[in-house]
């Protein structure tokens, strides 16, 4: 008679299989969210910081620390190889991706150029939407999907 377990067996490693390894794409996708994560997280920590001047512009510094605190969470997972890690960074890439290139459009578009605070607004916006592009590069290549079991 046979006895029917409440879980499936899962199969057993063999010994001769290797490991797989992380592809260099995989690496680079993690590493690159979790920086990314650091820098929106201490920005945002920054800009909650200015809540005790009085002005309403500290309240912007709550979004965007969750959306630190994503980029670090996918980024680790992108890391250790969780399943469907890089899909969930890629997606969350587009936001600041869409925010920097409407940012640089608009300031192309009207910007008083004889301001001081214009070219590093806009260098900070180039950066955003390079690191963004680069970020959803590596999350889509196929190296890194078949590592994270997306095909």
């Amino acid at each position: 008679m046979s006895r029917i377990s409440p879980e499936p067996e899962r199969p057993r490693p063999r010994p001769h299989q290797p490991i797989p390894r992380r592809p260099a794409s995989a690496t680079g996708a993690g590493v690159v969210g979790i920086v990314f994560g650091l820098v929106a997280a201490s920005g945002a920590v920054y800009t909650l910081l200015l809540l005790t001047e009085g002005n309403g512009f500290g309240l912007f510094g709550l979004p965007v620390l969750a959306m630190g605190v994503g980029f670090l969470r996918n980024g680790t997972k992108v890391l250790a190889g969780a399943a469907y890690s890089g899909d969930r960074l890629s997606r969350l890439a587009v936001l600041p991706a869409t925010i920097s290139g409407l940012g640089v459009m608009g300031m192309l578009a009207g910007a008083d150029w004889d301001n001081d605070a214009t070219l590093p607004q806009l260098t900070g916006f180039v950066v955003a939407f390079l690191l963004s592009f680069l970020l959803i590069a590596l999350c889509e290549r196929q190296s890194t999907k078949t590592y994270l079991d997306e095909d």
